[in-house]
């Protein structure tokens, strides 16, 4: 790869960087989510519970840049690096993108937060997040260069054949280590913060295995929503791992950064959380995201392993 290449590459990948904070923004604007959030913290009387809440954005541009950057750059090496073209590549990317940004996300947005949040604005966020990735996955995929199949690509390599029982053990190892993993990162690193057990009015608890027994016996539910969030992970991340079709460690990395990338936007100002307790909420799902999907990344990857990997 010549050094032109290389800058020709890297402008395209900062001119995708850029289009994703566009379609970010039409999104919002579309959905009017952007009308529903300064009402939410222009309506909110001053209270222990609110009163660290910024009434004015502080460091927006610096957290937008970050999450344009970390977004933007995760997907277009995604699609750089697909052996599929054109709207095979945009429907994987919507799916993935959609699925995993909005709708695992808001699931426990729904469960934990539908006493704190405006009316509509669950319904504007899974508006927003739809127009965005629907805009941004088709003009992303044209701008690097991937619509079109080049003429000299060598042909696909056969995927490894795929047993049912191979497919449902790993399934349900990847349930089963989304609901660990959710549940441990909850514990050590969002609940170690006070000021975030306080928010979510819960009991300090002394040990993992106590919080285990506790969510089991007072809110039974977590687990059958974590259950569901792991399979729709598992549907959104496989499209991205099958249209790389690399080695699976490459695997493994590409579905942890994607997977991880969406958390920096909690790293935005939040009207609807304390700041330590959304930056506790970053820590915390970073980590998660990172584990398990390179966990995900790793187990769904089909292709035959290469030497060594």
């Amino acid at each position: 790869m010549t050094t032109v290449t290389i800058l020709l590459t890297g402008l395209r990948i900062l001119g995708v960087c850029l289009l994703f904070a566009v379609c970010f923004a039409v999104g919002g604007a579309l959905s009017g989510l952007n009308k529903i959030a300064p009402k939410t913290v222009a309506s909110q009387p001053p209270s222990p519970a609110n009163q660290h809440v910024p009434q004015m954005p502080k460091d927006f541009l610096r957290s937008l840049l970050i999450f344009t950057l970390c977004a933007g750059g995760t997907l277009s090496y995604l699609i750089l690096r697909s052996r599929w073209n054109g709207w095979m590549i945009a429907s994987a990317v919507f799916v993935s993108m959609y699925g995993i940004s909005t709708v695992a996300s808001q699931l426990d947005s729904v469960a934990l937060l539908s006493n704190k949040l405006p009316q509509g604005m669950i319904r504007a966020i899974f508006v927003q997040g739809a127009i965005a990735a629907a805009l941004f996955a088709p003009l992303a995929v044209l701008a690097l260069g991937k619509w079109r199949a080049p003429s000299d690509r060598a042909p696909r390599s056969p995927a490894a054949p795929r047993e049912m029982a191979s497919i449902l053990l790993r399934v349900a190892i990847l349930v089963a280590a989304f609901v660990f993993l959710y549940l441990f990162f909850g514990y050590y690193v969002a609940w170690q913060n006070p000021e975030l057990r306080r928010f979510y009015g819960g009991p300090e608890l002394a040990t993992f295995w106590a919080s285990l027994g506790h969510n089991w016996t007072s809110s039974r539910w977590i687990y059958g929503l974590a259950a569901l969030r792991a399979l729709l992970y598992i549907a959104c991340l496989y499209p991205l791992v099958r249209m790389l079709q690399t080695s699976r460690w490459e695997s493994a990395l590409a579905a942890a950064l994607f997977s991880a990338c969406w958390t920096t936007l909690l790293l935005l100002p939040n009207p609807l959380m304390p700041a330590s307790v959304a930056r506790s909420h970053f820590w915390e799902t970073l980590s998660f995201n990172l584990v398990f999907g390179a966990l995900a990344g790793r187990l769904l990857c089909f292709t035959p392993p290469a030497p060594g990997s």
